[in-house]
C-alpha cells in the first residue's frame, strides 16, 4: 500500500514548479479520482511478466519499490529497516521526452531509508529526491536506484544498499516464498470508481542476510524482508483519509498482509483488504470483513498528533489472534507530511497454539 510517502515526494518535488496546494487535502488530490491526463489507469486484470515487471511501469502517475524488515544481529541485537523508492511522474512520458535529453523528463525520484535500534531505543531515518537522469536516479528491469541507494532484482535474489550518514547497510535478500498477487489476481481496488486501484503484487518473505554498520560498529545480520510492488494513477476516494498497513511474518511461517483504509470519520472503509499467505506460499485474500482491529494503546508524537500504538488482531477464518506492540515507541518521520512507520513485535495464538513473530505498521493520516 504505503501511498502517502508517495503523495508527499511527489509533492515537494513539484511545488516550486506548480505552486500545488499545502494543505492535507491537497496532498491527497493526487491520488483521487481526477481526470486521466493522458495516464494510464489499473482497470483491468493484468498477465504479470517476470523478471521485467519487477521493473519500470511508463505510462503510470506513480510506482514503488517497498521493502521492510527485521534482522538480528549476531551479538543479540534487533533491527527494523525499511528502503522505499518511488517513481514518480509529473505528466505522460512521450518517445520525444525519451529521445531527446535526459535532463528534459517527466520523471522524478525519491526513496526513504530508516533504521530501528532496538536496544538502543533509537530511530534515524532520512530521504533523497531526484530529477529522472539515470545518472542519478533511474529504474531498470533489474535495477532501481537514487544516487548510491540501491535494490538490484532477479526473480528469486535480490539486495539492497543504502548508506546515510553514519549508517551503511548491505543486505541479500532470497525469496523464500513465490510472488503473491493482491486484490483480484493483482487488481487491487482501493475504492468504487473505475481506476480507482493499483496493480499490487509482494513478495512476502525474503530471507535477508548482510551487514548493518551504525556508529562505526559493524553487525553481521540475518533476517525476514518483506518487498512490495505497486504502480497506478489514481486511488483514493474523497471521504478516505489514511490507513494503517500491517506486513507480519508468524512463527509457524505464515504471513499476513492487510491495509485498513479509513474514513474521514476514522470508520473502516469498504475496500480495505489483505492477503493472508500460508507457510507453503498459499493465498488468502481478505476483505474488510475478515479482520478485526483492535486498538490497545495510543501513542502522542511530541511534534502534534496521536497515533495508535497497540493493537489486537483476530483472523476467525484462521483461528488467529494477534497482540502487536511497537518496539520503539517513537519510529515517526519528520516528513511533510509526517507520518509513522516501524517494526513491531507480535505475540498471539493459532488454532489454539502459541504464536509469535515481528514485521512493520505504518500508519498514515494522523498527524495535523
Amino acid at each position: 500500500m504505503n501511498m502517502l510517502k508517495y503523495i508527499i515526494v511527489f509533492l515537494t518535488l513539484i511545488s516550486s514548479v506548480n505552486a500545488q496546494q499545502t494543505t492535507s487535502s491537497g496532498r491527497l488530490d493526487i491520488l483521487r479520482d481526477v481526470e486521466e491526463q493522458g495516464f494510464l489507469r489499473a482497470k483491468t486484470l493484468k498477465e504479470f511478466n517476470f523478471p521485467a515487471d519487477h521493473g519500470p511501469h511508463p505510462g503510470y502517475r506513480h510506482e514503488w519499490w517497498y521493502a521492510t524488515g527485521n534482522l538480528d544481529a549476531q551479538d543479540g541485537k534487533h533491527f527494523g529497516y525499511e528502503l522505499t523508492f518511488f517513481r514518480l511522474a509529473m505528466a505522460p512520458e512521450t518517445e520525444k521526452e525519451k529521445s531527446g535529453s535526459e535532463w528534459k523528463t517527466p520523471l522524478a525520484f525519491a526513496a526513504h531509508f530508516a533504521v530501528t535500534d532496538v536496544d538502543g531505543e533509537d530511530f534515524d531515518f532520512f530521504q533523497r529526491y531526484s530529477r529522472g537522469d539515470g545518472r542519478l536516479a533511474g529504474a531498470t528491469g533489474s535495477r532501481v536506484w537514487l544516487e548510491d541507494w540501491t535494490l538490484n532484482m532477479s526473480v528469486d535474489n535480490w539486495s539492497i544498499k543504502a548508506a546515510d550518514g553514519d549508517i551503511k547497510l548491505d543486505l541479500k535478500l532470497e525469496a523464500i516464498k513465490p510472488v503473491i498477487f493482491n486484490g483480484d489476481q493483482g487488481l487491487s481496488q482501493k475504492s468504487a470508481a473505475p481506476g480507482n486501484a493499483t496493480y499490487y503484487y509482494s513478495l512476502p518473505r525474503l530471507k535477508s542476510n548482510g551487514t548493518l554498520e551504525i556508529d562505526g560498529q559493524m553487525h553481521s545480520v540475518e533476517g525476514l524482508t518483506w518487498l512490495d510492488r505497486e504502480w497506478g494513477t489514481s486511488a483514493l476516494a474523497p471521504e478516505q483519509q489514511g490507513w494503517d498497513w500491517y506486513a507480519l511474518h508468524l512463527s509457524d511461517g505464515s504471513d499476513l498482509m492487510f491495509y485498513n483504509l479509513r474514513n474521514q470519520d476514522g470508520s473502516r472503509h469498504p475496500f480495505s483488504a489483505g492477503s493472508f499467505v500460508s507457510a507453503h506460499g498459499e493465498k488468502t485474500s481478505l476483505t474488510a470483513d475478515d479482520l478485526n482491529i483492535e486498538v490497545t494503546d495510543y501513542w502522542d508524537s511530541p511534534l502534534g498528533g496521536r497515533y495508535p500504538s497497540g493493537w489486537k488482531l483476530t483472523l476467525e477464518d484462521q483461528n488467529l489472534e494477534l497482540m502487536i506492540e511497537p518496539m520503539i515507541k517513537n519510529q515517526e518521520l519528520n516528513t511533510i507530511p509526517r507520518y509513522w512507520e516501524g517494526a513491531v513485535d507480535i505475540e498471539g495464538t493459532k488454532r489454539g497454539q502459541v504464536i509469535s513473530g515481528n514485521g512493520y505498521v505504518e500508519l498514515t493520516g494522523y498527524s495535523p
